[in-house]
């Protein structure tokens, strides 16, 4: 026995040099059963019932550790029977060795700390670098009554029995408390997973998702290229395998493989719906629904009091809690490293004055007033153009609603790092706010659309008379009360006729309103805005119009003639990208005016200061993990309400694994807005969209920042 479990424990190490061990789906029992069915010769041994080689230590081993495999780099099967040996063991081993490589693999192989501290192997610390599989040996003193009932022993002999047992290395002995059954159904669950994207997604689709990220028309799509990058390869060897090594191959790869379960995430179902058959442009579509971070990673479904409680336990015992014990960030917080550009003011200490509640008229800007600007890629002005600056400011614009973002960190700098980066770092934008418009409030209070691509609305607070809005598209068909609340082909549609003439109406919602949904159904061309007097009085009282494009909101307010009944007082030409206001030279323009709200706090249309300019966290200290965030914290900038202080899509693979339960926890575990915080706009670097700033330093210059 000493011979056979010195070859035993070398085939043993060299199986587990390759750092994964299996298990056949060949049970422990039949390795049992085969294991005495195969000895050419078993005499009997005391008593009449048993055989030399029926001992209960060796079935315990066997059973529980004879089944274990390992792969060859052929991915063929290895066993702890591959031993060479002349005595009565030689075709015991050949027949266990044969038989456990013609089944196949059914899990992984691992013990636990605990299970094996409650065995009688060996007194084991979670410490060790080796641990003991099995009973070395055992001593057995016999009593009269047994050596009358055997005839073999003597009253009081002492024996030494010898039996088949192991040390396994640490690395396959787990000390974190899971049990080995949720260990076992981890790898076995990954391996499927992985297995079904294998076999069902092809590699001219992996391929075409590749080309679709790197052309852009994939939102966020370049946060998934890595995954796409690795699993390519794979997928190539996988095909290129004989059928019966693929099975075995998927247990190999699968093994710890970070994108194991590939398939089921965002990106493997992107290319699991195109090898299915779906059409591109409906699947790239659905795609961009689900990335929208007010879709991303959001629980739909209830949560349990079990959930709760295995989140609460996880988070606990591996030191979790301070770490969502969060607060917005400050400038102080920023290592120096990280700040691109500086500038706090210049800190000193004013004295309060009556007058400091007095504000002077602000600078607004008007829509078309930096058409001409020059343009610059956000890469050509971090490396070229920052570097001189001594200043740098914002327009804010009411487009920017969305961008608005809050820098959030740890209270306690010392916090297990929760987050994919190595700091505890994170930043959460804006929801929408309210605008100032009382045109727009008046649509919604009514009924109407204020959400959508293009939106212009009609007000005439001064007058009983019905005045109706009309729409002449580029084609030539006109949206008018006619086809009241029906959808275009364009998406355009008037859902709102004020009938202002049956005298009902309140004059502030006198109003009337046609909205564009979907700009990808907007064809080019030119829109023309009219209005008409039904009661055929003529425009004789002031009206005004309010025209919203992708959310920057301009009114006109004008004067009204009784020259007509029906008027051209403005068009709009689209491109195909871009949409320009033209308003009419025949029409009296009271005022025009770009529509100015408060987001943060601060003003739109204006030119705002950058105290700090910045990367996203996940971007400091040589990270580089998901899509690069461009951030501009804002001088007064202060979040209107409470703030996420996380978000699942960024946690840890071992926080995120409980995500209905953080999903929850982010909603209530939120940040109150402080005195002292950075808040400002945020730009991913792989959207379009764009901003003008304005900067001093070794010459002054407004230009338009491209992203």
């Amino acid at each position: 026995m000493k011979t056979l479990n010195t070859k035993l424990q070398a085939q043993f190490d060299n199986m587990s040099k390759t750092g994964k061990l299996f298990r056949s789906a060949m049970t422990g029992q039949q390795v049992w059963d085969l294991y005495l069915a195969s000895f050419e010769a078993d005499p009997k041994f005391r008593d009449p019932d048993s055989s030399e080689h029926n001992c209960n230590l060796c079935n315990n081993f066997l059973r529980r550790y004879g089944n274990i495999v390992s792969m060859t780099e052929d991915f063929k099967l290895a066993t702890i029977f591959d031993i060479e040996i002349t005595d009565e063991f030689k075709p015991v081993m050949e027949a266990l060795s044969k038989a456990l490589k013609a089944a196949p693999i059914s899990e992984v192989f691992f013990e636990t700390f605990q299970e094996l501290n409650s065995l009688p192997y060996e007194s084991c610390t979670k410490s060790a670098d080796r641990f003991q599989l099995g009973m070395a040996k055992n001593v057995k003193r016999y009593t009269k009554e047994e050596a009358e009932k055997f005839g073999v022993v003597k009253p009081n002999e002492i024996r030494t029995f010898e039996h088949m047992h192991l040390f396994v290395n640490k690395m396959f002995v787990d000390n974190t408390g899971v049990s080995v059954e949720s260990i076992m159904g981890t790898y076995r669950d990954a391996k499927n997973v992985f297995q079904r994207a294998m076999e069902s997604i092809s590699l001219d689709t992996l391929m075409l998702v590749k080309d679709l990220i790197n052309q852009g028309s994939l939102l966020d799509g370049t946060t998934h290229l890595f995954k796409i990058d690795q699993i390519i390869p794979m997928k190539k060897e996988y095909d290129s395998l004989a059928a019966d090594q693929r099975d075995n191959w998927c247990w190999m790869a699968s093994y710890k493989l970070p994108y194991a379960k590939f398939r089921n995430e965002l990106i493997g179902v992107l290319c699991s719906e195109l090898s299915e058959g779906k059409e591109i442009n409906e699947a790239c579509k659905a795609w961009n629904i689900r990335v929208d971070p007010a879709n991303y990673m959001k629980a739909v479904a209830p949560i349990t009091k079990k959930q709760i409680e295995e989140a609460r336990k996880f988070v606990e015992q591996n030191g979790y809690e301070e770490s969502f014990d969060r607060r917005p960030a400050t400038i102080e917080d920023i290592k120096a490293s990280e700040i691109l550009h500086l500038n706090a003011g210049k800190g000193g200490i004013k004295n309060a004055s009556v007058f400091d509640g007095v504000k002077s008229a602000p600078t607004r800007h008007k829509r078309n007033e930096f058409d001409g600007v020059e343009e610059v890629p956000i890469e050509k002005f971090m490396k070229d153009i920052l570097p001189g600056c001594t200043s740098i400011e914002v327009l804010l614009k009411n487009t920017h609603e969305g961008n608005m973002v809050t820098l959030t960190t740890a209270n306690n700098p010392e916090s297990k790092k929760m987050f994919k980066w190595d700091n505890n770092y994170s930043w959460t934008f804006n929801g929408n706010l309210a605008g100032k418009s009382q045109i727009k409030q008046a649509v919604k209070s009514r009924g109407g659309s204020v959400e959508g691509v293009m939106r212009v609305s009609l007000s005439f607070p001064d007058t009983t008379d019905d005045y109706d809005l009309y729409m002449k598209e580029p084609s030539g068909n006109m949206i008018t009360y006619s086809n009241l609340r029906v959808m275009q082909s364009s998406s355009g549609m008037l859902d709102l006729d004020a009938q202002g003439r049956d005298g009902h109406q309140q004059p502030e919602k006198r109003v009337e309103n046609i909205i564009y949904t979907d700009k990808s159904r907007i064809p080019k061309g030119y829109y023309e805005i009219m209005v008409d007097n039904y009661s055929k009085k003529g425009l004789h009282t002031p009206f005004n119009i309010e025209i919203e494009i992708e959310g920057e909101a301009t009114l006109l307010r004008f004067k009204g003639s009784r020259t007509g009944n029906r008027a051209s007082v403005a068009r709009i030409a689209f491109d195909g990208n871009e949409f320009k206001v033209q308003t009419s030279d025949a029409m009296d323009i009271i005022e025009s005016n770009s529509i100015s709200k408060e987001i943060y706090g601060l003003e739109t249309n204006q030119f705002q200061k950058v105290n700090l300019l910045c990367l996203s966290p996940n971007h400091w200290d040589g990270n580089n993990v998901g899509n690069k965030h461009y951030m501009f914290m804002l001088e007064g900038a202060k979040a209107s309400s409470d703030i996420r202080s996380f978000h699942n899509e960024n946690l840890k693979p071992e926080l995120a694994e409980h995500r209905k339960v953080m999903e929850v926890l982010g909603t209530t575990n939120m940040i109150r807005p402080a005195d002292k915080q950075l808040s400002g706009l945020g730009f991913n670097a792989t959207v379009r969209d764009e901003v003008i700033v304005r900067l001093s330093g070794t010459h002054k210059r407004t230009v338009k920042l491209k992203f």
